[in-house]
């Protein structure tokens, strides 16, 4: 299949963790079950990428009753990454497919999705997902959590085929509880960016607006060395307008590529942030 890949491979030093999936270009969403065995809460980990690039990330939140995660990618801007892909709602009824192989297996999952959205309680807590077939009987599925589902989609281009969940687990036999079946548990990705802050869109129109934060940031990676103050450092790390402005729009974008915000709302922050870029630059006073 052509197009770019957004899952990733997460592991702590030589230790395999689990699989994760590129929700935009600074955050990597990941059931919290696959990070069990980190050293740590906030131990380094390595984000092995499609094309086998390794990228640092930390943990930044989890959501200890829906068994989600979130990894901050440490210098996301430096690194290249693929835009995020489209997101949708799961529905019944459609074709899925996984490109995430766990290492030393080469075999890529599909099947159908069955039920959407289903309220699943799994080992590690309660979530929103969707119930899936699979069509590949491997038996055990253990190393494919956290690794996106993408379904089919009518537009010709592969690239635009949505991400609609992340695999959890499966569904064991009822005949034999020590094996596997046919069925399998994704949590739904539109329902974990809306427990996450930071994807929630009044909080991303509060940021937009220039207003603070009110979500602590993901953890420091590195710490500043502290200078000595003189007017002339103070000059040189002040921020310019023209810098917070195109750091907005760059989030614009990403947001509205992610399905996070619509169209006509991305426009209009366009306008509004342009607008306050052309009074400050003019020297009108912000509330003018």
């Amino acid at each position: 299949m052509s197009g770019p890949l957004h899952w990733v491979q997460i592991d702590e030093g030589d230790r395999h963790l689990g699989a994760g999936f590129l929700i935009t270009r600074g955050f990597v969403l990941t059931a919290l079950h696959c990070l069990r065995r980190l050293s740590s809460p906030d131990a380094r980990m390595d984000l092995q990428l499609p094309d086998k690039r390794r990228i640092p990330g930390r943990l930044c939140d989890s959501i200890e009753e829906a068994d989600l995660a979130l990894i901050a990618v440490e210098h996301a801007h430096a690194h290249g990454l693929p835009p995020a892909p489209p997101t949708d709602w799961p529905r019944p009824e459609v074709n899925w497919h996984g490109r995430y192989c766990p290492p030393g297996e080469n075999t890529q999952l599909s099947g159908k999705v069955t039920h959407a959205p289903v309220p699943y309680r799994s080992r590690g807590g309660t979530f929103t997902g969707l119930q899936l077939t699979v069509d590949q009987l491997l038996g055990d599925f253990s190393g494919y959590s956290g690794s996106p589902v993408e379904t089919d989609s009518d537009r010709p281009d592969p690239r635009e085929r949505p991400v609609v969940g992340i695999l959890m687990q499966e569904q064991l036999s009822r005949a034999d509880g020590s094996s596997g079946s046919n069925v399998l548990y994704a949590a739904s990705i539109r329902h974990a960016m809306e427990l996450f802050p930071y994807f929630d869109v009044d909080h991303l129109r509060h940021l937009v607006s220039g207003q603070p934060a009110e979500e602590p940031a993901p953890r420091a990676v590195e710490a500043v060395p502290e200078t000595e103050a003189t007017p002339e450092a103070d000059d040189q790390q002040a921020r310019s307008p023209t810098t917070d402005t195109d750091e907005f729009l760059r989030s614009l974008r990403q947001w509205e590529e992610s399905g996070l915000i619509s169209q006509a709302d991305a426009d209009e922050h366009r306008r509004h942030a342009l607008r306050k870029l052309s009074d400050r630059l003019l020297g009108r006073g912000l509330d003018d």
